[in-house]
């Protein structure tokens, strides 16, 4: 009997930008042997099988060319709610799911992506556009004064098991004791897998957010692991989250975003 493989969920909507998360989607599930799910929202039942069918046909395409198994469902309810319940509902490992610049009301309120993942125990890896390449070669990782970048390194952990990346720990310019101890305990874990990693500190002691962007840009990294905010407010959207500039960066850079978890709390050394 073969194991029950893992699952990644695609959020669809029928969009080029869709399609782009399912390019993403395809090059993870190779490499870690996984399945995909597409997920179609509709505000209205009636809606359902006429999505189902057209979802179908797309979800059969990308299985034949790809050699994946594809599952495909649609589901009623608000997006900002359903996706983070149905990937928690399959057990999804991952949600590949596209995002772009908030217009409008979103700008004060924060994108739709920032509030579809807030609060999930399921990653999410945020995408713009296709993928430039097929291996995670080089990957930054913010280190600030938060705990929970543990669980940022349980994720590298993981993802070592598939991809030979280089880990670029990018610090802010400050001397200060949370920091040196986070960064201490980032060094002993990485060394403790063999993974590949480099120190950078960031020039300016202001806008730590940008500059990890840019040197990211700069090295041409495939990717930015990063935790959410707590406890998202309007408030905070409004002074301008930090989170948004990272998920909607001008370079297009896929962004993993992590929750705090409480059952990955298992490392100790960070505070």
């Amino acid at each position: 009997m073969n194991p029950i493989k893992r699952k990644i969920l695609i959020p669809y909507d029928f969009s080029e930008l869709s399609d782009h998360a399912v390019k993403h989607a395809v090059q993870i599930a190779k490499i870690t042997e996984s399945d995909l799910v597409f997920l179609h929202i509709v505000h209205e039942l009636p809606d359902e099988s006429i999505a189902l069918k057209k979802l179908q046909n797309i979800a059969n395409e990308v299985s034949k060319k790809y050699g994946l198994k594809v599952d495909c469902h649609v589901r009623p309810g608000k997006v900002s709610t359903a996706i983070k319940t149905y990937a928690e509902t399959i057990d999804a490992f991952l949600v590949v799911m596209k995002t772009q610049e908030p217009s409008g009301r979103e700008k004060l309120l924060g994108s739709r992506s920032v509030r579809v993942m807030a609060g999930s125990r399921i990653p999410f890896y945020v995408v713009q556009e296709p993928p430039k390449r097929l291996a995670l070669r080089r990957v930054v990782f913010p280190i600030d004064f938060r705990k929970e970048n543990k669980e940022k390194l349980a994720w590298i952990s993981y993802l070592s098991k598939y991809y030979t990346s280089k880990i670029f720990l990018f610090k802010p310019n400050a001397n200060d004791y949370i920091i040196r101890n986070n960064l201490e305990f980032a060094k002993r874990f990485l060394e403790g897998k063999n993974i590949d990693y480099e120190i950078v500190t960031a020039k300016r002691k202001f806008n730590m957010v940008q500059e990890t962007i840019e040197f990211a840009h700069n090295i041409s990294a495939e990717l930015i692991i990063i935790m959410l905010s707590k406890n998202l407010t309007i408030a905070k959207t409004m002074m301008g989250l930090k989170d948004q500039n990272y998920i909607s960066n001008r370079y297009k850079i896929p962004i993993m975003c992590l929750n705090a978890r409480s059952d990955l709390r298992k490392y100790e050394g960070f505070y």
